[in-house]
């Protein structure tokens, strides 16, 4: 049964806290970061920059925002009309913007991906931390959300760029096997080269809220508990079976609904109670059946009893609870995905923990006992796909994190950073556009990726440990995030210059002491190149451009923020606008 005015919206975990932080800072400028999501706030300094290199950001890397909760319509507004606010200092009560993230979610979610971390001493970049941003703030709906997709490759196909959407949101309503309209709708926009959508995987992963079993005959029940006034579950079984279901209040009272059927509304002592039993034949997307049932005006940890009886054709049913609270005694997590994580044109992913304590308004925090570093989130859901494919695709970061805060959204002091920007969250939602950073730098280096070409590469590359085990498995997929090796194992399609040179970059004293010199070769007719400096975690630590008719460069081992580096090994590349040169290392002595 199928409802597009169903909302799809994440929750922010079990406990209702989210967080998590930025890493592995990046380029990505020639490619798009968008977002689906509850906004983004546009004056934070994170996505602007200083286009005339007057000490000042007055230029937004938001190159367009539609607000679709704004009026019938919803609104839209151009990078010109957010510069035109950012220059006169208006806000979205005063200026032609009038959008705010008062969520806060989505500019967290968009600093984690883009931000450029320039808004504090702390250095909070993102992934990509030059890419072009495209925001959408939705309403939640999949039909809106879908629109907001479209909006964005069509934004993305005029400026001739390709583009990655993150959508750190969903929800487990839905079939679960990447047949649902909303799922097959992303699949079509994730065509062609140069686009690719990540999905959170959710955040269920710690949750009794998915039953399973295999009837030839007879009848398996278990116990559908209430976690507030109102519980709802959707049963899915094969269009060619005929299953009846039943629930049982506490005090006896009973109702049903054989395939094809609906109970109706049935008042009990312990609520009202509903069944709709395929009552609108098979699913038109998989030819499978769904029933869904409800309770209503219930109470807290009511237990229900819910019977599937075999009536003919026997197979598995599979069962999940939809709701933000309610729970099945006995039942687990597997299969948890989110919608549209299951989407088979989907990057899904899930969430490790990277960071256990925090400095904070309120002190310091320390949850290091409940977030061990490296190992899978407990939230972070898990699969299989009903129809048995590996998802999630991989694992990223997503407990704590710190990102961008958006000056419209409130938020508890202990999450809060002393720099009063950024704060703390943790979430698959959070993983999500780590990955999305990702592959903004993979599109950097070759703009004609698909989809298909994204995830081979970053499944192939990922990282495998004594934490991920044998891999691909149901909860961490192909390991863990590495961006660096994927941007190492691709190739870039742009055509060599016509001589086949390419720029060639050495350093003189290996390891370096004090300063680091370097001596390059840029082929004839380069316009720009400058040199980076990686650490071997695929952070960005350093980067300046060099003069194309000089041959050498000094760098006094301090990054871009003016820290001096740590001690260690790290990569360096000439990069410009006729190729790369080979990636060499690097040692800093102590």
């Amino acid at each position: 049964m199928e409802d597009a005015g169903r909302p799809r919206r994440k929750r922010a975990s079990r406990w209702g806290r989210s967080r998590s932080r930025g890493v592995a800072p990046r380029g990505g400028g020639r490619c798009h970061c968008r977002f689906v999501d509850t906004g983004i706030d546009v004056r934070h300094l994170d996505f602007r920059y200083d286009a005339n290199r007057d000490g000042t950001e007055e230029s937004s890397r938001v190159l367009a925002l539609w607000d679709q909760t704004w009026g019938l319509l919803g609104a839209t507004y151009s990078q010109d009309d957010i510069e035109a606010d950012l220059a006169s200092g208006a806000g979205p009560d005063t200026g032609v913007v009038r959008e705010a993230d008062r969520d806060g979610h989505g500019t967290h979610v968009a600093g984690i991906a883009a931000g450029d971390g320039s808004s504090s001493s702390a250095g909070f970049r993102g992934v990509a931390p030059k890419a072009w941003i495209v925001a959408v703030k939705t309403t939640f709906y999949t039909a809106d959300i879908l629109e907001g997709v479209g909006y964005i490759f069509d934004e993305a196909e005029r400026r001739g760029l390709p583009a990655v959407v993150n959508l750190s949101l969903g929800g487990q309503e839905g079939p679960h096997d990447g047949t649902s309209a909303f799922e097959r709708g992303l699949d079509e926009l994730a065509q062609g080269a140069g686009r690719a959508i990540v999905v959170s995987a959710g955040n269920e992963g710690d949750l009794a809220i998915h039953v399973s079993g295999s009837l030839q005959g007879g009848t398996r029940t278990f116990e559908l508990e209430a976690g507030a006034r109102e519980v709802t579950m959707e049963i899915w079984y094969p269009g060619a079976s005929r299953f009846s279901i039943s629930m049982a209040s506490p005090s006896g009272a009973s109702l049903s609904a054989s395939t094809g059927t609906g109970s109706g509304f049935v008042p009990t002592p312990e609520g009202i109670a509903y069944i709709d039993n395929a009552s609108g034949g098979v699913n038109p997307n998989n030819g499978d059946r769904e029933a869904f049932l409800r309770i209503t005006s219930t109470t807290s940890r009511t237990r229900w009893r819910v019977a599937v009886r075999d009536e003919s054709g026997g197979g598995r049913f599979d069962g999940w609870v939809t709701t933000d609270t309610g729970a099945i005694v006995g039942g687990d997590s597997a299969s948890t995905i989110d919608e549209p994580g299951n989407a088979r044109g989907a990057i899904t992913v899930g969430s490790f923990n990277t960071k256990g304590a925090w400095p904070s308004r309120a002190g310091e925090q320390d949850e290091s006992d409940e977030n061990p570093l490296g190992v899978l989130s407990g939230f972070s859901s898990q699969g299989p796909t009903r129809d048995g494919r590996t998802k999630p695709d991989l694992a990223a970061p997503g407990a704590w994190i710190c990102s961008a805060l958006s000056s419209a959204a409130a938020s508890f002091d202990y999450l809060i950073h002393p720099d009063g920007v950024h704060a703390m969250h943790r979430g698959t939602s959070m993983a999500s556009p780590h990955v999305a950073g990702a592959i903004a730098l993979l599109f950097d280096v070759d703009p004609l990726l698909t989809a298909g070409d994204v995830r081979d590469l970053l499944t192939r590359t990922a990282t495998r440990d004594d934490y991920t085990g044998a891999v691909p498995n149901d909860r961490w997929g192909f390991g863990k995030l590495d961006v660096w090796a994927a941007l190492l194992d691709l190739e870039p399609t742009e055509p060599p210059p016509p001589s086949g040179a390419r720029p060639t970059v050495a350093v003189e004293a290996n390891p370096a002491i004090d300063e680091a010199a370097f001596v390059y070769t840029l082929p004839e007719g380069t316009g720009e190149a400058s040199l980076r400096v990686y650490d071997v975690a695929g952070a960005r630590v350093f980067e300046v451009e060099i003069a194309v008719a000089g041959s050498s460069i000094t760098w006094d081992l301090r990054s871009t923020s003016g820290v001096r580096v740590a001690a260690g090994l790290y990569l360096y590349v000439i990069s410009s606008d006729l190729g790369n040169s080979n990636v060499e290392r690097l040692v800093i002595a102590p």
